[in-house]
């Protein structure tokens, strides 16, 4: 049952997001005026004017899409199999799963490091996309089964008596009724892909391979920093995700709350 709030219980509810939203912006508000002191500009040419930085972005771009584009794969047909199929030990293996969900990036990277090392991933591509597929896969798999169980069983139950398969129903049924959440994965996948800092700092050395977030540090060095050349960098760097979330958060909204809701 909803209730209808009271005039005090709205204000004071409005008060206490306009604070929990001002702890976000005035950080961002600082970052931009910063980012303007000394050279104005200027300092965003000194940034874009970087030889290297088409290549950040290429690499950030390469990376991201592709991160996203095998975690989709990989993660939508293991939310169906623990989701509408049964087989001996699902629900145990996907327990198992979710245990990546209590171990932090930060533990992981010695053992990935040397897998990474075994592979000979160093200073490719795959350094970057495969820690971060595996490292996203516990918490992508959880929301997207919780919004396949959402789909009624008789949909797939009708499919099976017309004659379709297994593949028939995920692709004719399953994937069209989770667009949302689909979408929603994609967001939240490329955002922190394209974050990334913490193995584009471990796993690469070359410079024509480095991200977008390794672009602040060339105007740091041993003796001398400019930091506010630094803060254009970070808000060049932040501009892509802002307007890739402004225009998908409506389907981000609709897709972390499928599932909540039995």
């Amino acid at each position: 049952m909803f209730v209808r709030l009271q005039l005090s219980e709205k204000l004071v509810m409005n008060g206490l997001l306009l604070l929990l939203a001002a702890v976000w912006v005035v950080p961002l508000v600082y970052l931009v005026m910063y980012s303007f002191e000394g050279g104005g500009w200027a300092n965003y040419q000194a940034v874009l004017s970087l030889k290297q930085f088409p290549y950040f972005l290429m690499n950030s771009f390469i990376v991201s899409v592709c991160v996203v584009a095998l975690l989709l794969a990989v993660v939508s047909l293991a939310a169906y199999g623990f989701s509408k199929l049964r087989f001996p030990g699902d629900s145990s293996l996907f327990a198992l799963c979710l245990i990546g969900l209590m171990i932090p990036p930060v533990a992981m990277l010695v053992p990935l490091f040397h897998t990474v090392k075994a592979f000979h991933w160093i200073n490719t591509y795959m350094s970057l996309i495969g820690p971060e597929v595996a490292l996203s896969i516990p918490f992508t798999l959880l929301i997207v089964r919780n919004s396949f169980d959402e789909i009624p069983g008789e949909l797939l139950e009708a499919a099976e008596m017309d004659g379709s398969g297994a593949w028939g129903r995920f692709f004719h049924i399953i994937l069209p009724l989770a667009v949302p959440v689909l979408t929603t994965i994609c967001i939240l996948t490329f955002l922190n892909s394209w974050n990334q800092y913490l193995f584009p700092l471990a796993f690469i050395n070359k410079e024509a391979m480095l991200t977008v977030t390794m672009a602040p540090k060339f105007f740091i060095q041993e003796y001398t920093s400019d930091y506010h050349k630094v803060f254009a960098a970070l808000v060049l760097i932040t501009i892509p995700i802002v307007v890739l979330y402004i225009f998908g958060q409506k389907y981000m909204q609709r897709g972390l709350t499928s599932g909540a809701i039995k």
